[in-house]
């Protein structure tokens, strides 16, 4: 997806890069914008990936964060998804240990498909 969105932008703006959410290859307060989709629940440390995501981005900057959140997702509650951010209420408490603000819920698609912008 890295290489089609690079071939599909002629914008010198952008920059894509290819990082685990947890060890991002960017300086500190280097992004005005990050954003993820539908990724979220796969990270191996969703905390440390938020806390990257701060890290990276310049006062003022913008989180996108886009995945599913709800709280009718069973698998949040047992298995190897225990603990995972993926409800609202869950997802805010990490956002705001990261050190982001202002967290806004956006619905996507249905009662499931969020995404929430927050603050640096």
């Amino acid at each position: 997806m890295v290489r089609v969105a690079r071939e599909a932008s002629d914008d010198p703006r952008l920059t894509f890069i290819e990082g685990t959410a947890e060890r991002l290859p960017r300086p500190d307060a280097s992004a005005d914008l990050v954003i993820s989709t539908m990724s979220f629940a796969h990270w191996a440390d969703q905390g440390a990936g938020l806390a990257e995501c701060a890290r990276v981005l310049r006062p003022g900057g913008h989180l996108v964060l886009s995945d599913l959140f709800s709280i009718w997702l069973g698998p949040t509650l047992v298995g190897s998804r225990r603990g995972r951010a993926r409800t609202r209420g869950r997802a805010n408490r990490l956002i705001a240990a990261a050190g982001l603000r202002d967290p806004r819920w956006h619905r996507l698609a249905g009662p499931i498909v969020a995404t929430v912008t927050a603050t640096r």
